[in-house]
């Protein structure tokens, strides 16, 4: 389950960060968003509003910091991102319509503890992506 605004905001409080309108606005922003997106994408939406480029930007590289977001490779775009609690988790992502399915299961800690072992290799943490359609985009054909 994402979090709530009201749930990030007050943890970024907590933290030390301002409780600005501008920063409540990007939360909200990325929070009504169910699919992956770019940060441009939040920028071009608040701009508007007088929320400026760089705002937008910091506001969300401390929220894939405190783990409220994940950044995907999505086709050629690098720079993409979703909502997620901060759980251990990865996703399934469409290519085609940029939608996120996040999924608990990982057997990959233990075969990378496996692979370490046999090189002595120290593991500090791993990061999966699985791309491909989901059931609409398929189905739309």
């Amino acid at each position: 389950m994402s979090p709530a605004p009201d749930q990030i905001l007050a943890h970024l409080h907590r933290l030390g960060h301002n409780r600005s309108d501008r920063r409540r606005a990007i939360v909200e922003a990325v929070c009504a968003r169910s699919g992956s997106f770019a940060a441009q994408e939040i920028a071009d939406e608040l701009a508007p509003r007088g929320i400026g480029r760089a705002t937008v930007y910091r506001t969300i590289a401390i929220l894939q910091e405190l783990g409220y977001l994940s950044r995907l490779h999505v086709g050629e775009e690098c720079h993409r991102f979703a909502l997620c609690d901060a759980t251990h988790h990865h996703h399934l992502v469409c290519t085609s319509c940029g939608q996120v399915f996040p999924f608990d299961e990982c057997e990959v800690e233990q075969t990378a503890a496996r692979a370490a072992a046999r090189v002595g290799f120290a593991v500090a943490g791993h990061h999966v992506d699985i791309y491909g359609s989901c059931a609409g985009c398929q189905a739309r054909g």
